[in-house]
C-alpha cells in the first residue's frame, strides 16, 4: 500500500524524441517502406470498469468502459495498435472484491471487460496477489491475453501457474517484444500462502538478463512493469523510499539501454514522457483515468526494422470520452449486484461522524475498527490505521458503502503474540508521523509519512509527547490500569499488511500468529455492526497528544480552512 504522491507533470503534454537515424545506402529499392505503430496502455485500474465511484455512489470520469471507446477510436484510424496494462488491475473496487471473494465461480467482470477491449498483454501487479493464489490462477485462466512477470520465478513448472516472461508479436511485419515485470516487494506485503511457489527477483538484474535477448529477436522492445520511477522526474535525484528495491524504472532505463520504451505504474503518478538514457518512460494515471499513447515510427532496412521516431502523451478519460455500450452491457449485472450489496443497511447512527481529526485525537470511527478487531481477533490490544481522514458518516441508516469509505483495503485480521517492548516500539515508530513541537512559523506539524502508516492502539492507554524527539515520545503506556512491563506478553490484533512488516513495522513482521479471522477486516466491521445494530458515538480517549498546547495547535491547524492545508497524507487512496 502506498499513498498517491501527486502528478509528475500535467496530462496531455507530449514528448517527441527524434532519433534522426540516417539509413545507410544499400542495394535495393530507392525508398524503404515505413510503419506507424501505436501502443495504448493503462495501469493501476484497481477494478474500475465502469465510469462510476462506488464509494460516493455517483458517475466519475474513469474506468475501462471509457478506455474501450478510446481504443476503438484509435484502432479505427490506426490498424497497427497494441493495448497493454501494467498491473494492479483486479483489486480495488467493491465490484472487484465481490467477484474475487464471493462470486468466484462466475466470470470476473474486470477480465471480461479487458477481453472485450482486446488487451494484448499485461504485467502482474502486487495487488493481484491480495486474494490468494487460486484467485490469481483463475484470472490467468479467464484472460485471453498473457499476464507477464519475467522476474517471478515459479517452482510449479505448470503453464496455469507460471508467468510468461515476455511476448513477441508481429505487427505489420514489425516484431514487437513486450517484457513484463512486477515490483519484488510483494513478499513484504503478502502472507506466505499468497505467494507460495514464487520467488521475486531484482528488477534491474532481470531486465539486464532479458533485454539483450529480446533485442536480438525483435525490432522493438517495450517493458511494461509494475514499479515506480524511483527518482524525481525533473532532477533525477533518487527518492527516499521505505523499500529500495520497490521502484526501479529509472534504474532499469540506465542499466538496460536496449529498451525502446518503459510503460509503468504502481505509484499512482502521471508521466507523459521522459527520455532517460535513450529509453522513453511513460506512466498513465491510475483507475483508468488516463491512457498512455505511445507512437513509434519505423523504417524497414532489409529484413529488419529501424526505429526512426518515438513520442508519447497521456489522454484523459474525461467527459469527452463516452463509455463503451458493449462494456456497460457486459458488466451490467455485476454493477447492479454490487450496488445492491453496498446499499445494504447494517446499523443505525444517531449523529453525524467524521474522521477529520482522527489522527490527532481518539475518534469513534477509529474505535469502531479497534472494537471489531478486538472482538473477532480474540485479542487484548489492537492496532489500526485511519486510511482517509475525509471519511464522513451521516446520521441515520448506515450501509456497507459507508463501511467501505472507512476501510477500503482488503486486509485480513491476524492476532499475534508480542511483548510490551514490541508494542511500545511500534507506537514510537508510529509517532514519528508528527514533527517535533513547537513547529516553525508556517511549518507543517506532520512529517512526510503516509497516513495509513500511522497506527493507533486500543486496549492500552498512552500519551504521545510531541515535545520529545522521535523514538522518545510514548509516555505512560498502561495495560489494565498498570504500567505495561516490557516483558509482558500480549495478544495483539493487527491487519495482514502490518503483520507482513508493511510500512517498515519490522518489530511486528512475522510475529507468532495465535489466531486468524476468516474474513477481511472490513467484513468483520460489517459483522460487528450487524451484531450490535448501532455505532458507539463516544470515544474512550485512551490515548492523547501532549503537551496540551501541541494538541490544541494540531486541532487548530486541522480545522483551519482552506482544505489545501491538510497534509498530503490526509486522504489516501488504495494502490
Amino acid at each position: 500500500m502506498r499513498a498517491a504522491r501527486g502528478a509528475a507533470s500535467r496530462a496531455g503534454v507530449g514528448l517527441l524524441v527524434c532519433l534522426a537515424l540516417a539509413l545507410a545506402a544499400a542495394p535495393g529499392p530507392p525508398a524503404e517502406p515505413t510503419l506507424h505503430l501505436t501502443v495504448l496502455a493503462t495501469t493501476d485500474v484497481h477494478g474500475h470498469v465502469r465510469p462510476y465511484d462506488y464509494l460516493l455512489g455517483r458517475e466519475a470520469d474513469r474506468g475501462l468502459a471509457k478506455v474501450a471507446s478510446y481504443v476503438k477510436q484509435v484502432r479505427a484510424r490506426q490498424p497497427y495498435t497494441l493495448v497493454l496494462d501494467c498491473g494492479d488491475t483486479f483489486q480495488g473496487t467493491p465490484l472487484a472484491y465481490l467477484y474475487a471473494e464471493k462470486y468466484t465461480t462466475e466470470a470476473n467482470p474486470v477480465v471480461a471487460a479487458m477481453n472485450s477491449i482486446g488487451y494484448d498483454a499485461m504485467a502482474v501487479g502486487n495487488h493481484e496477489f491480495n486474494f490468494g493464489l487460486e484467485a490469481v490462477w483463475g484470472l490467468k485462466d479467464q484472460a485471453r491475453f498473457p499476464i507477464l512477470a519475467a522476474n517471478v520465478a515459479s517452482t510449479y513448472h505448470d503453464p496455469k501457474r507460471d508467468f510468461e516472461p515476455y511476448l513477441i508479436r508481429s505487427v505489420g511485419g514489425v516484431r514487437v517484444a513486450i517484457l513484463g515485470m512486477v515490483t519484488p516487494s510483494v513478499p513484504r506485503w503478502e502472507p506466505p500462502e499468497h505467494r507460495t511457489g514464487y520467488h521475486f527477483r531484482d528488477l534491474v538484474e532481470t531486465a539486464k538478463r532479458y533485454v539483450p535477448e529480446l533485442r536480438r529477436k525483435a525490432d522493438l522492445v517495450i517493458l511494461i512493469v509494475h514499479s515506480g520511477l524511483g527518482r524525481n522526474p525533473e532532477t533525477g535525484e533518487r527518492e527516499e523510499e521505505l523499500y529500495p528495491e520497490e521502484d526501479r524504472v529509472w534504474d532499469i532505463a540506465e542499466a538496460a539501454p536496449g529498451l525502446d520504451a518503459i510503460i509503468f505504474g504502481h505509484t499512482h503518478q502521471e508521466l507523459p514522457g521522459k527520455l532517460v538514457n535513450g529509453v522513453l518512460l511513460v506512466q498513465p494515471r491510475n483507475w483508468a483515468q488516463s491512457v498512455a499513447e505511445v507512437e513509434f515510427e519505423l523504417a524497414r532496412a532489409g529484413d529488419r526494422w529501424t526505429l526512426v521516431e518515438k513520442r508519447s502523451r497521456l489522454v484523459a478519460m474525461d467527459a469527452t470520452v463516452p463509455a463503451d455500450p458493449d462494456v456497460l452491457e457486459l458488466t451490467h449485472t455485476a454493477h447492479q449486484r454490487t450496488e445492491k450489496y453496498l446499499n445494504t443497511v447494517v446499523a443505525e447512527l444517531d449523529r453525524d461522524l467524521n474522521a477529520r481529526t482522527g489522527r490527532v485525537e481518539d475518534t469513534p470511527l477509529v474505535e469502531l475498527i479497534q472494537r471489531a478487531q478486538l472482538r473477532y481477533g480474540q485479542a487484548e490490544v489492537s492496532l489500526a490505521s485511519l486510511f482517509s481522514s475525509g471519511t464522513r458518516w451521516r446520521a441515520g441508516p448506515l450501509t456497507i458503502r459507508d463501511v467501505y469509505r472507512l476501510y477500503f483495503y482488503e486486509n485480513k485480521l491476524f492476532t499475534v503474540e508480542v511483548t510490551g517492548a514490541q508494542l511500545k516500539e511500534a507506537l514510537e515508530y508510529s509517532a514519528r508521523s508528527f514533527n517535533t513541537y513547537p513547529w516553525p512559523e508556517g511549518g507543517s506539524p506532520f512529517a512526510d509519512v503516509p497516513g495509513y502508516n500511522y497506527d493507533m492502539a486500543d486496549g492500552v492507554s498512552y500519551q504521545i509527547d510531541l515535545s520529545r524527539p522521535p523514538g522518545e515520545r510514548i509516555r505512560n503506556l498502561q495495560f489494565q490500569g498498570a504500567p505495561l512491563a516490557p516483558e509482558r506478553r500480549l495478544r495483539l490484533a493487527l491487519n495482514s499488511y502490518r503483520w507482513s512488516g508493511g510500512g517498515r513495522y519490522d518489530m511486528l513482521r512475522h510475529a507468532r500468529i495465535v489466531h486468524r479471522a476468516d474474513a477481511e477486516v472490513r467484513e468483520l466491521i460489517i459483522d460487528y455492526l450487524l451484531e450490535n445494530k448501532k455505532v458507539e458515538t463516544a470515544a474512550d480517549n485512551n490515548w492523547e497528544i501532549v503537551p496540551a498546547a501541541a494538541r490544541q495547535a494540531l486541532l487548530d491547524w486541522m480545522n483551519t480552512p482552506p482544505p489545501a492545508r491538510l497534509p498530503a497524507t490526509a486522504a489516501t487512496v488504495p494502490n
